[in-house]
């Protein structure tokens, strides 16, 4: 190879990895502020950036707008608050989502603009070690509060709920089980009322049975 074609091939090179610098795909970012409104958070990328021949590097600008990712299909959702300083995910489009958030359906992006981390939508559920989820357990799903105080286990054979640490219901194929005082208002069965304020009928003196609720 002579001096000629290895300095166009170190220019190539060069070249692309001026570009790939400015190609975004993924990257962690921190919550500076949240619009539940529009389901979206304005957040810091995690990661600084550095351009070549750059002696040191620089925060990268706020992402605003980065739409929340909710789990849910159809009319059913699981939804919740990011809060400042929550961890997420920014997953980059390859194309422009500007004009797709404030209309939905298919379009023509318009802005030719790709891989910008502008158009992002975050994942929530990511931290690094130090603020790693405590108390995991092995085979259950838990929805819960970070602390694990309040929440609802999931388990193959069980359903548990827990309420500021402790456990108030248990639940199985058959048998409910509540741990605490249960306050009901109004209890029927067979259709028919035997709540506090029901009467029974065959009302006699001495060691013999009632009859069933009056309905």
């Amino acid at each position: 190879m002579d001096r000629e074609e290895l300095t166009s091939a170190e220019a190539f090179k060069r070249m692309f990895d001026s570009n790939a610098l400015l190609l975004r795909t993924t990257m962690p970012a921190q919550v500076v502020s949240v619009d539940l409104v529009k389901n979206t958070v304005s957040v810091q990328p995690c990661l600084m950036g550095k351009m070549e021949n750059e002696s040191g590097s620089h925060l990268l600008p706020i992402i605003n707008d980065a739409q929340i990712q909710y789990y849910g299909a159809g009319d059913l959702w699981i939804t919740f608050e990011p809060k400042e300083g929550d961890y997420c995910i920014l997953s980059i489009s390859d194309r422009s989502i500007e004009a797709w958030k404030k209309v939905g359906g298919t379009i023509d992006p318009k802005l030719n603009r790709h891989h910008d981390m502008s158009d992002a939508f975050a994942y929530f559920g990511i931290n690094p070690f130090p603020r790693a989820i405590p108390s995991v357990e092995a085979g259950t799903m838990h929805i819960r509060t970070r602390d694990g105080s309040t929440g609802i286990k999931i388990k193959p054979d069980a359903i548990k709920y827990d309420l500021e640490g402790v456990e108030v219901a248990s639940m199985t194929s058959s048998l409910v089980t509540f741990n605490v005082p249960v306050s009901l208002v109004d209890v029927t069965s067979n259709g028919k009322n035997i709540s506090g304020n029901h009467t029974h009928s065959g009302v006699q003196t001495g060691g013999g049975n009632t009859g069933g609720p009056n309905s």
